[in-house]
């Protein structure tokens, strides 16, 4: 197994496979590296594929402190000049679209090629103007209270956390959702309220226009996390961007529809 040390001395987990031009894939609130396999089992046969467990995450170290977005995107850093990479893609999925766009507000583009969002709004919070957050309509009463539902009974939020990620209408696969229930118990309370608390409170809506690689947003055109209304939005603010529906899908669309998942993101890197 191997390890990278950040920054500041807290042990993350990376997995390398394949050579070529490096993808790395960091995945969302409460799951792991893992989570992208089939995604490496196909992309690595043509490229360089990097999985890593966030902080907190996974087999990554579980640290006290460091559980934010602003750390989260140095160990992107981190990792990248650890792996001595340049034109990167970096593929985020859900919290790791707002990783994203927290590296692009500390680093801009350095050492990118290309990005990829996977179903996530660029601000959580819906408040005055923006009706574009999380589920469409996430007021701040809305947030409060799912952190004290997340802080107070965290085995209860799984049960209705991991079948919101998937469409209801496609393919449930129930290996994949059974396998995804067990990943996600794997976690520390204190990990996933602290990691939300973070990324609840950002507002990443300045730093779409300040990406200068092109984009690839994609979406689960049932899902319940991210809205056509925000990929729209942000197709229109990011300046090289393009946007995919996944029919059939939810919020966690490589998984339910990897095939056409692993083929866009092909089209896209090699465009």
């Amino acid at each position: 197994m191997a390890y990278f040390l950040a920054n500041d001395n807290v042990k993350i987990f990376y997995e390398v496979k394949g050579e070529g031009k490096p993808i790395i894939f960091i995945h969302g609130w409460t799951c792991n590296h893992s989570f992208f396999k089939k995604q490496v089992e196909t992309l690595s046969k043509n490229y360089k594929v990097i999985t890593y467990d966030l902080r907190g995450h996974g087999v990554s170290e579980r640290p006290e402190n460091g559980l934010t977005m602003d750390r989260m995107a140095k160990d992107v850093r981190d990792l990248i000049e650890h792996l001595n990479l340049s034109d990167v893609t970096l593929a985020g999925w859900s919290m790791g679209t707002t990783i994203i766009l927290e590296y692009v507000r500390q680093f801009a583009c350095d050492k990118l090629s290309n990005i990829c969002f996977i179903d996530m709004t660029p601000k959580v919070v819906a408040e005055g103007n923006w009706h574009m957050g999380l589920f469409g309509e996430f007021s701040h009463k809305d947030n409060l209270n799912h952190i004290a539902n997340v802080a107070g009974d965290w085995p209860k939020v799984i049960e209705s956390f991991v079948p919101s990620l998937f469409a209801t209408s496609g393919c449930r696969i129930k290996e994949d959702m059974d396998w995804v229930f067990e990943e996600v118990r794997k976690n520390t309370p204190h990990v996933v309220v602290d990691c939300w608390v973070s990324m609840s409170n950002k507002d990443y809506r300045e730093e779409l226009s300040k990406i200068t690689v092109p984009t690839l947003i994609t979406r689960g055109e049932e899902s319940a996390f991210c809205t056509k209304e925000t990929c729209e939005y942000m197709e229109k603010e990011i300046k090289n961007a393009k946007w995919i529906d996944y029919s059939k899908c939810g919020h966690i669309l490589f998984m339910e529809e990897t095939e056409k998942f692993n083929k866009d993101i092909v089209e896209f890197i090699e465009k």
